[in-house]
């Protein structure tokens, strides 16, 4: 288990300061020897500035009122009991020698507040800043939802109005393409509580749409898929390839003559593309404002830049969504 700075700092910081004390002093000039008085008192002076650390931590922490108040009388008691303390050992027992060391010691005081008053800031810092993410991420979710559900009416509206011709001609396939939409629709419920989904899946449940589509005009749609299998574990907002999808069939019209061609396929840069031909419908209709800004937005909720663009020529238009590493 890997030890955290405020655990490991006190201790190096004890360490360290009666070290350099001796290196400094005259005695260590003098002398430049480490006897075993020397390291006995490099250790209680360790130890009593340890307990130092903690009883201004203790008071930092718990003091609600008067901490600065609380701090010097704390601070006035340690230096009477590191007083009393340094009296039991020979080397301490020199009136001047004990007082430098409690001088020294109160002199500790000043370093340690500063460094432990860094450490709440930047704790505190840390937790804003954590609580903003988890606020954010919240609102994300929400966001997500929201425009997802924009999703899920306006196809559900274009089935049924196939499902409405279907029946209307006599469609074979009408008992087939109400089991599908069923099908379609349990596997939406599945990841209904996903932000995201695998390009594994989000390709099934395209499938699954383009089969309902395929069922009033079988001749209408042609379909090619050209997926790396590295990148079938990646990952693309929920239900994108099926918007992209019926985007396809929203703006162009299909038959047999001049069929909807529809090509899927993954690029070396970590994009799938959805490109399609360009056979824009007779009728003009307004825009539902909820597809290609609306992936743009969820990607921008994911926090990922420029995660869907799109290019259009005389003869086709394509998107390209970004593969997600989660």
């Amino acid at each position: 288990m890997k030890l955290s700075l405020e655990k490991i700092l006190p201790i190096v910081l004890c360490l360290l300061f009666p070290v350099l004390n001796y290196i400094t002093s005259h005695e260590y000039i003098e002398s430049g020897n480490i006897n075993t008085d020397t390291i006995l008192r490099w250790t209680i002076i360790s130890v009593m500035l340890y307990l130092l650390w903690h009883l201004l931590y203790f008071i930092n922490t718990k003091a609600e009122t008067y901490k600065w108040l609380k701090i010097v009388l704390g601070c006035a008691i340690f230096l009477i009991v590191a007083y009393n303390v340094f009296s039991l050992f020979p080397f301490f027992r020199n009136r001047p020698v004990k007082w430098l060391f409690v001088y020294k010691s109160f002199i500790a005081i000043i370093p340690f507040t500063i460094i432990q008053y860094a450490l709440r800031t930047n704790r505190k810092v840390v937790r804003l800043e954590l609580e903003k993410e988890q606020v954010q991420t919240e609102n994300y979710r929400v966001q997500l939802e929201a425009l997802r559900s924009k999703v899920d009416p306006h196809f559900l509206f274009n089935s049924l109005n196939t499902l409405r011709g279907m029946v209307h001609s006599n469609h074979p396939q009408s008992e087939e393409f109400i089991l599908n939409l069923a099908d379609f629709y349990r596997q939406a419920l599945k990841y209904n509580e996903n932000t995201t989904l695998t390009l594994s899946e989000e390709l099934k449940v395209m499938e699954a749409f383009l089969f309902l589509m395929k069922s009033r005009n079988e001749t209408g749609v042609q379909m090619n898929l050209m997926i790396d299998d590295a990148f079938q574990n990646l990952f693309l907002p929920t239900l994108s390839l099926q918007l992209l999808a019926e985007n396809c069939f929203k703006h162009n019209a299909m038959s047999g003559k001049t069929p909807l061609l529809i090509n899927v396929y993954t690029s070396a840069d970590g994009f799938i593309n959805v490109e399609n031909n360009i056979n824009p419908k007779m009728e003009n209709k307004e825009s539902s404002g909820y597809g290609l800004e609306n992936l743009k937005r969820r990607y921008d909720l994911l926090g990922i830049d420029h995660g869907m663009c799109f290019t259009q020529s005389e003869t086709a238009f394509c998107v390209k969504l970004k593969l997600i590493t989660l």
